[in-house]
């Protein structure tokens, strides 16, 4: 734990507080203060998106290592053998990581192919399967959330492109009142739409954090 777990509430996460975390602290803090591991950090990795998960692997236990094949079954290996061998793995590489929640919550929301699976975050093949289907419903929302920034950028560049559009047809003092009028009420309105969307768009990657 860092000195900075003092200002953090206590353990024992809910999702509200999960996501009170997630939105206040760096993905540095949180793993320092031992809130992406175990079943808090589940609480607290849920709420992260996809890019703080990939910049919590970087704290990864297993980044120093270049031995990757501890985390696969190779080809050809008995089951009986790689059980074993993925209990040292876990033992040595997972259980100490400070991010091993959210190792884990990645590998749920984004898994590869039956074959391609390894152990994440402290859990098996097996055990990662079952969490994925029995949390089937959360993880796509959170996936659509993931999706949500990407999305928000092509809406805030329509609306800029709006913006634009009316400020280049800015209709002067030559033409009637009332036509005149609607243009600037119009080219606020858009405005205000994009200075909408930006927002959300910040808060959604963090920025206001």
């Amino acid at each position: 734990m860092t000195s900075m777990t003092a200002d953090f509430p206590p353990q024992d996460t809910t999702d509200e507080i999960g996501r009170a975390l997630a939105d206040t602290y760096s993905v540095a803090a949180l793993a320092g203060g031992g809130y992406l591991t175990g079943p808090d950090g589940q609480a607290v990795a849920s709420q992260l998106r996809e890019p703080q998960l990939r910049d919590a692997l970087l704290l990864g236990r297993c980044g120093g290592t270049n031995d990757v094949n501890a985390f696969y079954q190779r080809d050809e290996e008995p089951a009986e053998e790689w059980m074993t061998r993925r209990e040292r793995t876990i033992a040595q590489y997972c259980a100490p990581c400070p991010v091993a929640a959210a190792c884990l919550e990645l590998a749920l929301r984004y898994p590869g192919h039956p074959r391609d699976l390894a152990v994440r975050g402290g859990t098996t093949e097996e055990m990662q399967l079952t969490l994925g289907k029995a949390g089937h419903e959360r993880l796509a929302r959170a996936c659509a959330l993931d999706a949500r920034p990407a999305e928000q950028r092509v809406e805030r560049l329509r609306a800029a492109h709006e913006v634009t559009r009316l400020t280049q047809s800015h209709i002067g003092l030559s033409v009637k009142p009332d036509v005149r009028k609607t243009n600037h009420t119009e080219l606020k309105a858009a405005l205000a739409h994009h200075e909408r969307l930006q927002g959300e768009y910040r808060r959604v990657t963090g920025w206001a954090a």
